[in-house]
């Protein structure tokens, strides 16, 4: 069940861990999905998709990336393709059996790397086949928070919007950031906060 203003809609917490960060050069290393629930919590009926890739191009991974997720090309030779993990990914997706013309509205905390890589590995068409276009972004809902408190003549709650810092604001425990089963079920516990803080 999701609530009742998705319409049928699953939310779903999305990350991806990359070789760097140019879409269309860089790649998808690792990803995870994580349905969700009315209340934000893993959902009960459907698995989450968490997913290692070999990159085709471990020459393109930069050092940056590589020592922020500690993932390295070598680790992940005997991982599936990036077209295998494609067929995978559509398996997941299928299994999880939404209804007919549903899909998985992305949350995220910056949802516009995720689209992007996303976009380039999934397609413009799968992007618009699993994946509806009114995302949820933790980051970008913090950074309007702020504005609403410094508006307001209020110092505003949260001077880093990164992932790890929002969580620390919220005290929310945060163990094995970069890994992205684990950032998604960071990213889903801050937007629950996030309700409650924005509600009251």
């Amino acid at each position: 069940m999701s609530l009742l203003n998705m319409n049928g809609h699953i939310l779903c917490a999305v990350d991806v861990e990359t070789t760097g960060v140019l879409c269309g050069y860089n790649e998808i290393i690792q990803i995870a999905c994580v349905p969700l629930d009315q209340h934000f919590e893993p959902h009960k009926k459907m698995k989450p998709f968490y997913l290692n890739m070999r990159p085709e191009y471990p020459e393109r991974a930069s050092k940056e990336a590589t020592q922020k997720h500690g993932i390295s090309a070598e680790s992940l030779l005997d991982c599936v393709s990036q077209e295998k993990g494609f067929d995978l990914f559509v398996e997941w997706w299928n299994n999880c059996e939404l209804p007919y013309g549903k899909r998985m509205v992305p949350l995220a905390h910056n949802w516009g790397f995720e689209r992007g890589f996303l976009t380039y590995w999934l397609g413009v068409e799968g992007l618009n086949t699993y994946w509806q276009s009114h995302p949820r972004d933790t980051m970008l809902l913090g950074a309007s928070i702020n504005d609403l408190y410094v508006w307001h003549g209020r110092k505003h709650p949260f001077p880093f919007l990164n992932l790890v810092s929002m969580c620390k604001r919220l005290d929310i425990q945060f163990d094995n950031a970069h890994d992205a089963l684990a950032d998604c079920l960071a990213t889903a516990k801050l937007y629950a906060a996030l309700m409650r803080f924005f509600g009251g």
